[in-house]
Parts: C-alpha cells; structure tokens; sequence
C-alpha cells in the first residue's frame, strides 16, 4: 500500500547524517578543549539560544492572523484513529469524549473512530466490545502482531479506513466537541497536508512535574508553534490531536515504523514533498500527563531517540533540498536537535552560577561573561513574557516556575546520551516502551 525507500538508500542516508553530526561534535570539542579556545564553543550557545528564543518570542509582540484559506462549509469525512495497548483504564473515557464531537454533514455525524488493540495484555479490547454494545458505529480492531508501535499500529488501520482527513489521538485524550470545526477548516487549502491541535494537560496540578508538562504543552510549545506561523518555519505534527490527508500520508509511505517520534519523521516527509502543517489552536485535546520521574525520564528517552534519528535519516535531504528556503532548513534542523537546547541552557545556568560565587574553573580557558550569561537572559524574559500572556492566571509565582521549568530540563542531561546509544542500537528496528496511563 505505502510507497518504501529501499533499506539500502536508508542505510547510505543515516550513515551519512550520522557521520557529519559526530565529525562536527568532535569538532566543536577539539576546539574547544585541546586549543583551549572556547569562543567558538560559546558562538554555538549564543546562536542556538538566541534563534530558539527569538523563534519563541516572536508571537508575543506579533498578531497571529491565519495564512491559510479557510472555508467553514469544507466537511471532508474523517476517520479516528486511535492506537491502544494496555489502556483498560482510560479508553472507555477517550470513546465517550470522541462520540461527543459535534462535527456533522446534512444532520448525520461525519466521521468514523476506529480503535486499534495493539496486542494488550490487559481487558482494552473487552471494554471495548462493551462500548460496541453502546455505540454501533465504533470499530474496534485487535492487532495479534508481537512488534508493537504506534506507527505500526496507525499504519496497519489505515486500509480499514474511509475517511478523506485522517485523525490521530492518543487512548487517553479528552476531545474538545468543537475540534473538528476548529480544525479541518484549514484543509480547505490544497497546500496544507496536515493541521495539529493544541495540546493541554488534564492533571497539571497532581505534582510539580506534571505542572512542569502542561506548562510545556499549553504555552512553550503552543508559543513556538504560533511563532512558527507567523514567520513561515516549519510547524510539527505533536501525534495527539493530529489530523493528515489520507492521499499525502499514502504518498509519503505512512508512519515510519521503526521511528519513535513518528509525528516529527512524517512532517520531515511532508515538508521534503514541498507540503506544509498548519497550527490550529483553537482546536484544543487534553492529555494525562505522567505523574512520576522514572516514567518521565523513559519517555524523554524515547523522544530523544526519535529526534536523533531523524537528525541523522534527513539531516543531508534537508541540507541540499533545492526547493526548501534557508529559513525552513535551519528551522527544520533545529526541530530535529532541540534537544541540545536543554542541555544548552543548563551549561549557561551552571556558568553563570559559577560566575556569581566567584569559581575560578576557568584556569584552563577564557571565559566571556557576556555570552555565558546571554542564555539564562534570553531564557528568562522571553520565558517569563510567554507564562504570563498564556497561563490562565498570570502571578508572580511565574517566577518561580520559570525556575521549576529549567530544573526539569535536568531530564534532557540524562535522556540525550541514552537516546543517542539507542538510536544507534535500533537503528532499523523498534524498542517500544509505552506510557502508562492511570486515569484521571
């Protein structure tokens, strides 16, 4: 069904992006460390930080104004999708908020939900035949296949579909009734392949770290996504709240299997074949976020996996693409290596603290004091502006969020290096270790 890349042309790809990304890395240290030179170590942070902040700042002093054509009487027929193992104790919820979606044609509802049992141990696909007792018109689909993943999964629904528009949600996702208004009005312009939601957090007030997630969610990436926009970056399917072309996801091959941040490898895919995303946030999806740190940092893994291999498959794709702008190929290579921005801002908190009791650690290098503190600066006006035009009650307590927020980037310190061997252990293959959810 799906249009493949032959594993050889992979293979040549990865091997390429892997080889410059390390020789540049290596680079950066020989420079660094051997000559004792660290002024192109902190020309490094002072561009990522200052692109990554300015990016993020932009929709604080500009007006978001859509660029797409829209027309509010474009009703494509949608198909629901959505992938669930092990989720006895949040699917039954989902369902119910999905059959709560008020999005009809001429008085009749205009859309399917399928459900997919991916292989569960647990009794998902019994509730789920129970639901059917309630609700007809739910398909519920058992997966029998040992490989688990969620692109399989998505792919493996996609011939027992009819929809036009192709809609993804998470098994724990609580659906707006209006997100299908909000969002498929932007599909009336034949540019645009797919449109994400805005993403919120259900439990945000469980613990520090799931208000740490929904801050995450519901204002920094909502602020990168809307500053995207507006100066023509390159906007990213998040995988809850995502809705595709049927006809362009066949195109690209469908969700890359053996990827663990499947939303970002098919919007690399789309924007290769010279086809866009567009940010609805009024469509609005909320989420459980994950309540303890051992789940968390396993998640920041997965992701980091995920971000790195797709660094390394389109790094030299991206780079000498004759169609795509500068602007998209650095925006789209710092999407791949956002990563780094963590790590990254812990170096300059650390300098800069060090700076401030007066440690002397830099016996072996000059330091300039104006780069190291430009990142905590960068990091806490633009921060600090962006929570307090989008949190729901703005105070001074905004501070000390800030702090939490930057504490909780400690996760990426741990995350990158395991990412980064995992990427190269599962190259070609999938190690899939899903999130919990408890219910909320």
């Amino acid at each position: 069904m799906f249009e493949q890349e032959t594993q050889k042309e992979k293979n040549r790809t990865w091997f390429c992006g892997f080889l410059t990304v390390v020789f540049f890395i290596f680079l950066v240290f020989f420079v660094t460390f051997y000559l004792r030179d660290i002024t192109l170590y902190q020309t490094i942070i002072f561009a990522i930080s200052l692109y990554t902040m300015t990016t993020m700042g932009i929709c604080l002093i500009s007006k978001n104004k859509n660029k797409t054509k829209i027309n509010e009487n474009y009703r494509p027929f949608i198909s629901i999708i959505v992938p669930a193992k092990n989720e006895e104790k949040v699917i039954e919820s989902t369902v119910r908020s999905l059959f709560e979606i008020n999005y009809t044609l001429n008085g009749n509802r205009n859309y399917e939900i399928i459900v997919v049992d991916d292989n569960s141990e647990d009794s998902t696909f019994s509730v789920l035949e129970n639901l059917q007792k309630e609700f007809p018109e739910l398909r519920s689909l058992k997966r029998k296949e040992k490989i688990n993943g969620k692109s399989a999964v998505l792919n493996y629904a996609i011939p027992f579909s009819k929809g036009e528009i192709i809609a993804v949600f998470d098994a724990d996702s609580k659906i707006e009734p209006d997100f299908f208004d909000k969002a498929v009005v932007h599909f009336y312009d034949e540019t645009i392949v797919g449109v994400q939601g805005r993403v919120k957090i259900t439990n945000a007030s469980k613990n520090f770290l799931t208000k740490f997630q929904d801050d995450e969610f519901s204002v920094f990436a909502h602020m990168l996504q809307l500053s995207k926009n507006i100066y023509g970056g390159v906007m990213q399917l998040a995988g809850n709240g995502q809705l595709t072309r049927k006809s362009a996801l066949i195109s690209a091959g469908g969700w890359n299997e053996v990827s663990t941040t499947d939303d970002q490898d098919l919007t690399v895919q789309f924007l290769l074949k010279g086809q866009y995303i567009q940010y609805a946030p009024e469509a609005i999806v909320k989420q459980e976020a994950i309540t303890k740190a051992y789940p968390f940092l396993r998640q920041r893994i997965r992701w980091a996996e995920g971000m790195l291999k797709c660094l390394f498959d389109y790094f030299y794709s991206f780079i000498f693409h004759k169609k795509l702008s500068f602007l998209q190929k650095i925006d789209g290579i710092s999407g791949f290596a956002r990563i780094v921005v963590a790590i990254i801002i812990w170096i300059g908190y650390i300098q800069a603290i060090t700076i401030f009791f007066n440690v002397n650690y830099t016996c072996f290098m000059p330091v300039s004091i104006s780069n190291i503190c430009i990142t905590p600066l960068l990091f806490f006006s633009v921060m600090g502006a962006g929570l307090w035009k989008y949190c729901e009650k703005p105070n001074l307590w905004i501070i000390i969020k800030i702090l939490i927020y930057w504490f909780f980037n400690i996760f990426w310190l741990l995350a990158a290096p395991v990412g980064f061997i995992n990427c190269i252990k599962n190259r070609n293959k999938i190690e899939w270790d899903k999130t919990e959810h408890n219910g909320v």
